[in-house]
């Protein structure tokens, strides 16, 4: 006969009750804090930059000052041929306003200081309000005009999606120019599951890009310097496992050859039109109803919801500096930043990315910075060609540019996730641009891909070839939502725990 012990009811209200408590005092220890930080800041009588704000955070600004965010300049570690040198924005040409040497004081509405003009980084130069103030604006040289300062220093936070976006989703000079898969709309107070699964459900960029002594992680496939060894990634500890779907899926043989983005981004640009690409020879005159003002601008193509393309990558890349001279590839263009790797890489993994084009002024041998404010309010390449290099071009000769720019941003719900067929039998990826050997038919369909030295046709496989995703996956966990929130619900579970006890 098998004994039951009975519960005491009283020990299990009086440990109900424990945990309801401590529970109470996080919440009101959390408020406190924030609290006592508000009205710390609310004494600042006025804003002087940097100053006011190592007073009483002079270790951050000493591990900040250090960071690419403010240096733009670090050793490179992961770009072919320039391990171990110099390098960064401040080196970089691109293919949207081409190079901070040309173009210091437009850069600097962004830069995390206010020494761009005379390259000063140290630490007095430091604007901490572009990354902790809501609502701030900045220049090259200081706080923007059109803001008080003092009263956006009194109301600084932990940075949040907006704050980080006014800067990455409107590189290249606008809303979803550069990036393709940061956009003004994801800061909102409510994003969309359609837009970001996880910026939906509350986090915040930090929560993925961490960051260690005000160094941020992450790495694209167009950048050229890490800030810190950590590397972000979808698999990591406490986000998804390397094997992510339910136990036997078909999916997780995937996962050690074709990274998440690929299947879980399956469109970009998908509340504002995103720029594919931006030709500087060819001007329009337009009316800038903000500016008041006539202003010619490069010939832009813009798309709605653009699909990603893959690509194969080992997270290394070829990337080019101003400095160095232009080298074309089989199609007479000029790549600036590509990713590293290929189909016979094992360390390669199939990403989502873009191609960005662009057109833009070269001698013969290196690209030319010129102050695009000239060009576009001048419509006046020879003059903004002269006033960045000292040298008069006539004629202006012109090259075809590209860059490949990494998709991981924008992740949809997974009901909208690429499946078996998509790949296998509808051929939304390119298996000839990733190096696998393909045959067509006479219309140009595609009718086998075969891995070199292998028969396997993957274009002929549908889904009764291959296991179905099971209509219940693996759970997985979600983080960033602060070390209160896991404790709350850490003590959440255990309240309930006791209960059904």
């Amino acid at each position: 006969m098998k004994i039951r012990k009975k519960t005491n009811p009283h020990n299990i209200k009086g440990s109900t009750r424990v945990l309801v408590g401590l529970l109470f005092c996080l919440l009101i220890a959390s408020s406190v804090s924030t609290a006592a930080a508000a009205g710390m800041h609310n004494t600042i009588q006025e804003y002087d930059g940097a100053g006011t704000c190592i007073v009483c955070h002079q270790q951050a600004g000493e591990d900040f000052v250090t960071s690419i965010h403010n240096t733009w300049l670090g050793t490179a570690e992961y770009i072919e041929g320039k391990n171990g040198t110099q390098t960064g924005k401040l080196t970089s040409v691109n293919d949207f306003c081409i190079a901070v040497k040309s173009n210091e004081a437009l850069c600097g509405n962004c830069h995390t200081g206010y020494g761009l003009l005379e390259y000063d980084f140290s630490i007095e130069q430091i604007d901490c309000l572009i990354c902790h103030a809501p609502d701030y604006k900045k220049t090259a040289s200081g706080p923007d005009p059109s803001i008080n300062a003092t009263e956006a220093a009194r109301n600084v936070g932990m940075p949040t999606l907006e704050m980080c976006l006014r800067c990455h989703a409107t590189a290249g000079g606008g809303d979803n120019n550069k990036r393709g898969d940061l956009e003004l709309a994801m800061g909102a107070l409510n994003v969309s599951e359609d837009l970001d699964v996880h910026m939906s459900a509350g986090m915040t960029c930090q929560d993925c890009h961490t960051f260690i002594d005000h160094h941020v992680s992450g790495r694209g496939m167009d950048l050229r310097v890490d800030d810190t060894d950590f590397v972000v990634s979808c698999d990591n500890e406490g986000c998804h496992d390397p094997m992510p779907h339910a136990n036997g899926s078909t999916y997780n043989e995937h996962t050690d050859r074709i990274y998440c983005t690929t299947c879980h981004i399956t469109a970009y640009g998908k509340v504002h039109t995103v720029e594919m690409s931006r030709d500087w020879e060819h001007r329009t005159p337009n009316e800038d109803n903000a500016l008041n003002t006539k202003m010619y601008t490069p010939t832009y193509v813009r798309e709605s919801n653009p699909a990603p393309i893959q690509v194969w990558w080992n997270r290394r890349s070829e990337i080019m500096d101003l400095a160095d001279p232009v080298v074309f590839n089989s199609d007479g263009v000029l790549v600036m930043a590509k990713p590293s790797g290929g189909i016979d890489d094992p360390a390669s993994k199939i990403y989502a990315s873009r191609l960005h084009l662009g057109r833009q002024p070269w001698d013969g041998t290196y690209l030319l910075p010129f102050v695009t404010m000239t060009v576009l309010m001048q419509d006046n390449m020879t003059q903004a060609l002269f006033e960045s290099t000292g040298k008069i071009y006539d004629p202006i000769e012109y090259v075809d540019t590209n860059r490949y720019m990494g998709i991981f941003h924008g992740v949809s719900p997974k009901e909208d996730a690429l499946i078996c067929d998509d790949c296998h039998v509808d051929h939304m990826i390119d298996f000839e641009a990733l190096g696998y050997e393909v045959e067509k038919d006479a219309s140009g369909n595609l009718v086998s891909a075969t891995k070199p030295g292998e028969s396997l046709n993957l274009a002929d496989l549908s889904s009764d070839d291959t296991q179905k995703e099971d209509t219940e996956t693996q759970s997985t966990s979600t983080p960033g939502f602060g070390v209160v929130s896991a404790l709350c619900g850490f003590l959440a579970i255990v309240c309930l725990q006791l209960r059904r006890k």
